[in-house]
């Protein structure tokens, strides 16, 4: 039933970390940067600005590396960037917002890098969000956005010919209060699509497995309204502000939040494709990076002394999700941050460190993985020194159900399997005990 792994602490320290100098200015001093994208020394951001600066906000370029930026958007008027898709060869989409705490505004694409703008019109309301398909580009996707005097109303809208026409596709549940939609695209198998909706009394969250022809509800979510998928794990779900995971497409949900504070505060979330292959989750209180494997949030050194109070700015809760703040340019092995007082960025060491660390410096005992789950599980834990080691499951009225370890172990990180066949479907705790310190958490057996 059970089958202990030794595991070399931290896989060898993976290949990739971060210098350890601090973090560089690389401009836009004192400008809230909402949309970020760089490669190589061209950087796009879309900023807010703050009372008493004196510079537009909206979409700002650099080709220099930060040296010098132009607004590529003055023509279209003052007001914020609401939203930035960079297609390539400086082709690009644009939200303009009519003011510096717009939510929505007017779609416009470049297809010269801003020297002139052509008006998308998707329908007579404001747009807050649009973004093409990972798998072809001509396929384009929108979200609109009306505020009535009872709530706010979300429609989906999509588009084959890369913008030109669009279908509306917002048959979704709605209340008096509105409907509020999150969407996002299958990153493995590009007929799926998601969308979760908040109806402000309920919520849903519906599948498409025909590129939006047709949505079937999955389950109802326990967070709202940001969600994301996984490059790499097939059927994997991700759901903001709360750190919610799926592994089933999401018809079970279970909290990932190990190594987050309990005051922090979501703001944007990032999977680097190419060079890291980390999330990163970026917080109030700092910029989170974690395996998508096991997931354990872990401070990236520096981001907590970095200015990222951005809610301050006078941006609310329906910029959740309209923030991409975090990018990494493979080319320079670099991981790029937009803060609320410009842009900073810190270089990869790429060398693989072959020094195992066996020395963690304090007792983690991480969240089960999956969680939910039936009836096999993960229980990894991580131990700073070495000493009698003792893993056990208990059910709810404290009874012991099983010992997973109970023996001496060496520092190090270990996995345990767990295999629930013989238990009824239940809430229960697994308690890891060395010498005077326990530490104890939750899990959740559904058959």
């Amino acid at each position: 039933m059970k089958k202990t792994v030794f595991i070399i602490f931290s896989l060898l320290l993976s290949t990739i970390t971060l210098h350890t100098q601090t973090w560089e200015f690389v401009g836009l001093d004192s400008l809230v940067i909402k949309q970020l994208y760089v490669s190589g020394d061209t950087i796009y951001a879309g900023i807010s600005v703050r009372g008493g600066v004196n510079i537009n906000s909206g979409l700002y370029f650099t080709s220099d590396g930060g040296t010098n930026w132009i607004q590529l958007d003055s023509a279209l008027g003052s007001g914020s960037c609401v939203w930035m898709k960079y297609i390539g060869d400086g082709e690009l989409f644009l939200i303009k917002g009519l003011s510096e705490g717009s939510l929505a505004g007017k779609v416009y694409r470049t297809t010269n890098n801003g020297l002139s703008w052509n008006i998308i019109n998707i329908s007579s309301i404001s747009t807050r969000w649009i973004d093409s398909s990972p798998f072809n580009e001509n396929e384009v996707y929108a979200l609109t956005y009306y505020p009535s005097p009872a709530g706010i109303f979300n429609g989906l809208y999509k588009s084959t010919d890369g913008g030109n026409t669009w279908t509306n596709y917002s048959g979704f549940p709605s209340s008096n209060h509105g409907s509020r939609l999150a969407f996002a695209f299958d990153l493995i198998d590009s007929m799926n699509l998601y969308v979760t909706v908040d109806t402000q009394f309920d919520q849903y969250f519906y599948k498409s497995t025909n590129k939006g022809a047709s949505w079937f509800f999955v389950s109802t979510p326990p967070s709202w309204p940001v969600i994301y998928t996984d490059y790499f794990i097939p059927n994997r779900i991700y759901l903001f502000p709360e750190s919610y995971v799926s592994n089933d497409g999401g018809l079970s949900w279970f909290l990932a939040d190990s190594g987050l504070t309990d005051t922090s505060y979501y703001l944007s979330f990032y999977q680097d494709e190419e060079t890291t292959k980390l999330l990163y989750n970026l917080r109030r209180d700092g910029l989170y990076s974690s395996r998508n494997d096991t997931i354990y949030w872990q401070l990236v050194e520096g981001t907590d002394e970095l200015s990222l109070d951005i809610g301050s700015t006078g941006f609310r809760f329906g910029d959740v999700g309209n923030l991409i703040n975090i990018f990494v340019d493979e080319s320079i092995n670099s991981l790029y941050l937009g803060t609320a007082s410009g842009i900073f960025k810190k270089e990869f060491v790429t060398s693989i460190n072959t020094e195992i660390d066996r020395n963690p410096t304090k007792f983690i005992l991480h969240q089960n993985y999956p969680n939910p789950f039936n009836p096999f599980t993960i229980i990894s834990y991580w131990l700073p020194v070495s000493g009698f080691v003792e893993l056990k499951i208990y059910d709810q009225l404290g009874r012991e159900v099983a010992t997973l370890v109970s023996k001496e172990q060496s520092a190090g990180s270990y996995e345990v399997d767990f295999d629930g066949t013989k238990l009824s479907s239940s809430v229960y705790l697994y308690r890891l005990t060395v010498g005077t310190t326990s530490l104890v958490r939750k899990m959740l057996l559904l058959k």
